[in-house]
């Protein structure tokens, strides 16, 4: 992640978002703007921020890690999702990890900043309390979901979440055949169930394998099979 510093770009984008009414110009001033590639990871479990950070464009992957080292999916979040909140109202320690799924611009707010300024700022309150409870129940409904629903549907879930409807019959980098064991990991579930659910896909013609990544044949199947994306 490399940091921007084209301060009217900056503006541009935060006159587009709702924090053009939440912040002054001397705290836009001081925020940062930075630029993420697919792939790249913000934080990670146990990490200290000293930001908070807020998603102006792309897309987030927000997966927790045990002791053991498994990894479990937990949700994707869109523009305007923030990073730090919870750490910033409880001064805890980062609890899971965060990846950009595509390229990504997001600013970034000093912890102390914030709490000069805005700790009893009514609707920066507001704001956060709402992402934080959107976070708890979205948090508390996909850990159900990945243990009641079939792997088919988590699947086709994620496949809706790392792909756009513009790449809806492009080939997706993210679902290499070398990676669809750390995917399987992801979904609570092995690479055999894995591998034996896209090889049922492809037969239905709804995916294809092809030159060793996956292509989505059927858009409309897979948004049927995902049940309302329960990812998001």
């Amino acid at each position: 992640m490399k940091e921007r510093t084209d301060k009217a770009m900056l503006r541009s984008l935060i006159r587009e978002s709702q924090l053009h009414n939440m912040f002054t110009d001397d705290t836009i001033h001081e925020m940062h703007l930075y630029e993420a590639e697919k792939g790249e990871i913000l934080c990670s479990k146990g990490d200290q921020l000293t930001q908070m950070y807020f998603l102006l464009t792309g897309k987030i992957k927000i997966f927790t890690t045990s002791p053991n080292g498994k990894s479990l999916l937990l949700r994707f979040n869109n523009p305007l999702a923030i990073i730090g909140d919870i750490e910033f109202i409880s001064h805890c320690e980062v609890r899971n990890t965060v990846e950009f799924v595509h390229p990504s611009l997001l600013i970034g707010i000093s912890y102390k900043l914030l709490q000069e300024r805005y700790v009893n700022h009514p609707p920066f309150l507001q704001f956060i309390l709402q992402k934080i409870s959107h976070k708890l129940y979205t948090s508390s409904n996909t850990t159900s979901l990945n243990l009641l629903y079939p792997v088919e549907n988590r699947f086709a879930s994620y496949l809706l979440s790392t792909t756009s409807a513009e790449q809806s019959s492009a080939i997706s980098e993210e679902l290499q055949t070398a990676k669809l064991t750390e995917i399987a990991e992801l979904l609570g579930t092995s690479y055999r169930h894995l591998n034996r659910v896209i090889r049922n896909l492809c037969a239905e013609q709804i995916i294809e394998r092809k030159k060793g990544a996956l292509l989505i044949r059927d858009r409309d199947k897979i948004e049927h099979l995902a049940s309302g994306n329960i990812y998001e």
